[in-house]
């Protein structure tokens, strides 16, 4: 089961943890999750961080290599948080975690369009990725990876809603450009989902 707790937090069957935030901070609810095995961190700024919300084994903050963790397997791979080769926000990690025959990609904060090399590392039948721009990719370069790697399910990151503290954009500008099934849900089956959108 995947859990969306707004932002860009997200939860795989209660085990793995990605990119806590603890709701004040940014103008959010407190995320109602307690406890994971693994928290993974794909860069360490405040509204991504948040481990000490939960209770959990491990935590691994901006993980650049795989690891094998139960029955998932974890790649990392490395992109720039800006367009300026990571020099004004740093690097943020890409997550590719899969468990059987299904593949689960969290894109961090990816601050500008993927080079080539990096996009034909991706793969995603569930793929979660920023659309708010400013201080990521926005709207049409989160459309055109979309395109690109066809996923079933898309989960929109780092957008604004109302009461949010960061200055990003909503998301109706990408959810304009896909013209795909929106569903209000905050859990996915992925054993028994509907392709489309799915929002927090």
């Amino acid at each position: 089961m995947i859990r969306l707790f707004g932002h860009s937090m997200i939860s795989i069957d209660d085990k793995i943890v990605i990119d806590p935030h603890d709701g004040g901070s940014i103008g959010l609810p407190r995320p109602s999750l307690g406890k994971a095995d693994l928290v993974l961190i794909t860069h360490d700024h405040f509204d991504h961080n948040a481990f000490q919300i939960l209770e959990s084994k491990d935590v691994r903050v901006s993980l650049t290599n795989s690891l094998t963790y139960l029955d998932y397997r974890i790649e990392s791979l490395q992109a720039n948080h800006d367009r300026n080769g990571g020099k004004s926000r740093g690097k943020t990690s890409i997550y590719i975690i899969r468990k059987g025959s299904l593949s689960f990609t969290h894109m961090g904060d990816i601050g500008e369009f993927p080079k080539e090399s990096l996009l034909k590392s991706l793969t995603a039948d569930f793929l979660a990725l920023p659309v708010g721009g400013i201080i990521t990719i926005d709207h049409k370069e989160a459309h055109e990876i979309v395109k690109e790697l066809k996923p079933s399910v898309i989960i929109p990151l780092h957008y604004w809603v109302k009461g949010h503290l960061m200055p990003i954009d909503p998301p109706d500008p990408f959810l304009d450009l896909e013209k795909a099934q929106i569903h209000h849900e905050k859990q996915i089956d992925e054993n028994n989902f509907k392709k489309g959108i799915y929002l927090a």
